[in-house]
């Protein structure tokens, strides 16, 4: 039986976080005591409970935990509403003499989840789940074998991993697999491996490209390979970013203690090794990356000829600010750790170390405006990349918001942000570009190698999450919440789904000039059923291509003359087959120059080649070109090409699907528009060869056409390429939990948590927010309610820990007249950020609260 995708995503959070085993209410005595209402489901936090059975002495209410929320006086009907740790709750009655009497268990669950009046953030929360749990060949989790364990992973890339990670710890329980595997490999020096791969024991490229230096290495009998591309100066960081997030999701203290050592020995490698440690400026170097990507400038691969490779010695080393924002956060995070762990003196080194890593960072880097993409340690490197590099905003000035760093240069880069979004290409779909204004020239060589893609002035939904999340934090919510509206029109426009990486700017049409080729000479079957001598389109009855359009048309952007089987005797295509009726070969004479050729064809059978187009030169000279299924031509029967696809970019298209037809009932049938580029331009061309394949498949040519220009379909969409869409979903969804939602945990396992809803900015006046750790269970749940005729604002909730930090955002130009919490009066102390108001509150009692605020 079938199961949708969609259906088993709305149950895995639920599975993943550990649904409830068991009946949910029991009696353990034998005075009973019921609950309503009863479902036989888990209850949740918040819902009210009403107990029947006790009108005398008190009722109790423990959490999971045994710890105690409620006690009141026995009623009949008792009512409560649901708080503190989840797992089995219990009412216990207590008689006069305040021993128990009666109970009843009852259990408590519930799942990461958003929904606000109208559901447009509900919306964007369910198209980032689903992007999250189907990326990755629609599975949530890679998994490694080492030794006889199996690992999790959510990409097998320590980065990829930590930053999926930001979206994936509120619904995977399993989070501690890469950190016991990256630390237990951990090279005997310190540094941290980047990857892993499954590999055979013969010698492969990554052998003899990252040997030098000690960059590879093998496992489990030379079938995994450990790789670290020579480049990459931030694993050790991201080793530690992905400690410090996943101990606070687990909130496991004993484990989290038993990866200091290696976070320590990390961090150090980072800062003497030759690689890595700038001596000039006493920072973190690379080679000369866009921000924090993998691969060299094109002058720089002349070392190695290797776009991952660097030579200390040789190659040009220069601060790269994110490697060393990324540090600064790393060493305060490793301070944290420390002290938690009883190792103080170790943590107040770091925590030093952070600070002087700052001041040396800011006074190199910061312009005032932002973080200075790379600045090379030789002064007289000056690269010819087309742009001024001193302008250049990079992408981890949006990551840099979220490392710590003083909220005047958070306020500063944001600005920045909006001014790119004034001055940014009209067709661009955001200003949340990998680097921007891009390298015009001199990053050409890495796929895709071109300008506007990737990363190299491509717009990313990962910077778009980062700087949402800074947004928020720094007093610019209504930014914030626009650019979660514009993430969620990009999800809308790709069918629910969040791809990671846009095109920086439209795509423009090359002027072209096309010439026709005449094929009626070698034409020698029909478009239908056939005639005496003329064999049917593909030679199978009943099923053709009549209605085909025939005379002048246009497919794609390509005009093609397209023979009418009237005016040639139903001889409208040429039909090439090693069997009967068919031709082996053909010749078409051309005598012209051209860029490239367009066929309009298709192919018919099971074989993936099904021949060869030859230019034949008129200096006696020629280039082949193979016609392969799903490369240049595809079959008639269901015809289909990249315009579903989730891969792109969409410019590199070679193959369209030009027209189908319905087909009675089964699949559509059609042919395609393919462009094969000519290598040599300035040779004239003497005629086209067309050669069948050696198979028993059928290759039919409608039409030709040259064109001065290289093949150029124009793209279906702005999707780029060249980053896991998993990081790009983490972001946003992270963004949106914290940000808008504003549920942050700022101990481990939410105790305690932070609650700031910054619902205003969006103009929503209720929502119910849930924001759980399934590997731990810790939890902070809220509703909120704003009622504007009655000057009010309410927020109710609880959560796993005891400790409550609250600060509602509110209303522009509202101010608290009054409050009350649990139904005494409260004071709200106020707190200002750039423009924007919130009421703090510091709630430390377990349980579920209630904060009523009246506004003026």
């Amino acid at each position: 039986m079938g199961i949708d995708r969609r259906d088993l995503l709305k149950l895995l959070p639920v599975a993943a976080g550990g649904v409830w085993a068991g009946p949910a209410h029991s009696s353990a005595s034998t005075s009973q005591l019921r609950l309503e209402p009863y479902t036989g489901e888990p209850y949740k936090p918040l819902q009210e409970v009403t107990v029947y059975g006790g009108e005398t002495g008190t009722f109790v209410v423990v959490d999971g935990t045994g710890s105690e929320y409620i006690r009141g006086k026995a009623s009949q009907p008792f009512r409560f509403k649901i708080g503190g740790a989840l797992g089995t709750h219990t009412v216990t009655l207590l008689d006069a003499s305040g021993k128990p009497s009666a109970s009843v268990r009852f259990a408590v669950d519930c799942r990461t989840d958003i929904r606000d009046e109208g559901g447009e953030f509900r919306k964007l929360f369910s198209d980032l789940t689903w992007t999250l749990m189907a990326w990755n060949n629609e599975a949530p989790v890679n998994v490694i074998r080492y030794g006889d364990r199996v690992g999790q992973f959510f990409v097998n890339w320590l980065m990829d991993h930590t930053h999926t990670m930001k979206g994936m710890k509120y619904f995977w329980p399993d989070l501690k697999d890469a950190v016991d595997f990256f630390a237990e490999t951990q090279r005997e020096d310190g540094m941290i491996w980047e990857n892993c791969y499954p590999a055979t024991p013969e010698p492969n490229y990554f052998d003899w490209k990252f040997n030098t230096g000690n960059f590879v290495r093998r496992l489990e009998g030379g079938f995994r390979q450990l790789r670290r591309a020579p480049v990459e100066s931030h694993v050790e960081q991201f080793f530690v970013e992905a400690l410090y997030y996943t101990w606070k999701a687990t909130g496991d203290d004993e484990w989290m203690r038993g990866k200091l050592d290696t976070a320590v020995r990390g961090l150090r490698y980072a800062m003497k090794d030759l690689y890595r440690w700038s001596e000039k400026y006493q920072l973190m170097h690379r080679g000369f990356t866009i921000d924090m990507w993998d691969y060299v400038s094109d002058d720089q691969q002349e070392f190695g000829h290797s776009v991952f490779v660097v030579y200390p010695g040789q190659s040009q080393f220069g601060v790269f600010f994110g490697d060393n924002t990324h540090l600064i956060v790393g060493c305060r995070h490793l301070a944290e750790m420390l002290e938690r762990a009883g190792r103080a003196p170790e943590g107040h080194e770091f925590a030093k170390l952070a600070d002087t890593l700052e001041g040396r960072l800011d006074r190199l880097a910061w312009n005032g405006r932002f973080f200075a993409h790379w600045i090379a340690e030789d002064p007289d490197y000056h690269p010819d990349v087309g742009v001024d590099t001193s302008q250049q905003v990079s992408l981890s000035n949006a990551y840099s918001l979220n490392r710590g760093i003083a909220h005047d240069k958070c306020v500063a880069i944001i600005r920045t942000y909006q001014r790119i979004r004034r001055e940014m290409p009209p067709s661009s779909p955001g200003e949340f570009y990998g680097i921007y204004p891009p390298f015009a020239k001199d990053f050409t060589q890495n796929e895709p190698g071109k300008v506007w893609e990737y990363v190299n002035g491509g717009v990313l939904s990962l910077v778009a999450g980062e700087l949402a999340h800074g947004a928020f934090e720094h007093g610019f919510e209504e930014y914030g919440v626009d650019i979660l509206r514009r993430e969620k029109s990009v999800a809308e426009r790709y069918r629910g789904y969040l791809p990671v990486t846009l095109r920086g700017k439209a795509v423009e049409t090359p002027p072209r000039i096309f010439r026709q080729v005449d094929l009626r000479s070698v034409a020698n079957a029909d478009l239908g059923s056939g005639a005496p001598g003329v064999p049917g389109w593909a030679g199978e009855p009943g099923r053709d291509l009549a209605g085909l359009p025939t005379g002048a048309q246009e497919f794609q952007g390509v005009p093609f003359d397209v023979i009418d089987p009237a005016s040639n005797g139903h001889r409208a295509c040429l039909g090439l087959a090693r069997g009967p009726g068919y031709a082996a070969e053909a010749s078409v004479p051309v005598h012209a120059k051209a860029s490239s050729a367009y066929l309009l064809h298709a192919a018919a059978g099971s074989d993936r080649t099904v021949g060869t187009l030859t230019l034949r030169y008129a200096d006696g000279t020629s280039y082949s070109e193979y016609v392969e299924v799903e490369k240049n031509v595809g079959s008639w029967w269901e015809p289909h090409d990249s315009r579903y696809r989730r891969e792109g970019p969409r410019t590199q298209d070679r193959l369209r699907v030009a027209w189908h037809k319905a087909s009675g009932g089964l699949p559509d049938l059609g042919v395609f528009a393919a462009g094969f580029n000519n290598p040599h331009p300035d040779r004239e061309i003497a005629a086209l060869e067309f050669s069948a394949g050696v198979g028993e498949s059928k290759w039919m040519v409608l039409a030709a056409t040259l064109s001065d220009a290289p093949v150029f379909f124009a793209p279906y969409d702005d999707l780029s390429t060249g980053i896991p869409d998993g990081w790009g979903a983490a972001a946003v969804l992270y963004a949106l939990l914290e940000g808008l939602a504003g549920v942050k945990d700022t101990g481990t396992a939410f105790n305690p948590a932070l609650i700031a809803p910054r619902w205003p900015a969006a103009g929503v006046d209720a929502a119910e927010v849930t924001a759980k750790y399934p590997a731990s269970g810790g939890y902070c749940r809220y509703q909120y309610h704003y009622l504007a005729e009655e000057n009010r604002m309410t927020l109710e909730f609880t959560g796993s820990g005891g400790e409550f930090n609250v600060e509602l955002l509110l209303p522009k130009g509202r101010h608290v007249k009054s409050a009350t919490l649990d139904g005494r009066t409260a004071s709200a102390a106020a707190k200002h950020v750039e423009e924007s108001e919130y009421a703090v509150f510091r709630v430390q009692r377990p349980g579920a609260h209630v904060l009523e605020i009246s506004l003026q």
